[in-house]
């Protein structure tokens, strides 16, 4: 399993396995990672587990959260990855097998990333030959929320629909630490793309993302408490 190995002074202090779903770090007691520094706050940071995915989140701390001298807000983490908190280290290590998945995973993410390039450069392409590119009907996406709340249908029709907390929010979640804007859904050429701004944990099938992923027919979204669905229907005008 993963570990996170807890420095000061160039001097190992304590190795924590990930043997949970998530581990919070702070200077308080009750935490699964305790770092005795004012510079630390109460709770300071958390790292959730999902699946084979690690995403280190910063809980709103005074002094910041940083990775590889990089504030971050959340982070996908990876092998080898340095975390400092307050004048402390946290080296995040996985296991050889748990290393060779990620790699992997990386993979299989440019493969699909490539094949919608090269759709892209082909349709280009075509256009500059004088070619017919075949058009496809537009399709509008749809979020229907089944977490038992009222919400009922929403229909994705801007470029940007912002969910969270705030009123200018086309989707409006609830909840004391719902952020202002917990996430982005934009409609694209190529579909549409769900988008984390780093305040909340957003999961696509159960999986955290850390930053964009396009959106499939039937794919579940859940942010805090809140659970949907997305799918794509024909539009008016095409039907």
């Amino acid at each position: 399993m993963a570990r996170v190995i807890l420095v000061f002074n160039k001097k190992v202090i304590k190795e924590y396995p990930f043997d949970k779903e998530n581990m919070t770090i702070g200077r308080n007691e009750g935490n699964d990672i305790v770092v005795d520094n004012l510079a630390v706050s109460g709770l300071h940071a958390r790292i959730d587990k999902t699946q084979d995915t690690y995403i280190l989140t910063d809980l709103q701390s005074t002094n910041g959260t940083f990775v590889n001298d990089k504030r971050i807000t959340s982070h996908r983490l990876h092998h080898k990855d340095k975390i400092i908190i307050g004048k402390h280290l946290l080296f995040f290590a996985l296991t050889k097998e748990e290393e060779v998945k990620a790699k992997d995973k990386e993979l299989d993410k440019t493969m699909i990333l490539d094949t919608v390039k090269h759709k892209d450069l082909l349709a280009k392409q075509a256009e500059k030959r004088g070619m017919e590119v075949p058009t496809q009907k537009e399709k509008i996406g749809v979020i229907s929320f089944i977490d038992g709340s009222s919400q009922g249908e929403i229909q994705l029709t801007k470029k940007l629909t912002k969910i969270g907390k705030a009123e200018t929010s086309e989707i409006r979640l609830g909840g004391l630490l719902m952020p202002s804007t917990a996430a982005t859904i934009s409609r694209r050429p190529n579909g549409y793309a769900i988008t984390t701004t780093g305040g909340k944990t957003v999961r696509v099938n159960n999986e955290a993302i850390q930053e964009s992923r396009y959106l499939k027919d039937f794919d579940t979204i859940e942010i805090g408490s809140y659970k949907f669905q997305f799918y794509t229907q024909e539009s008016e005008d095409e039907k």
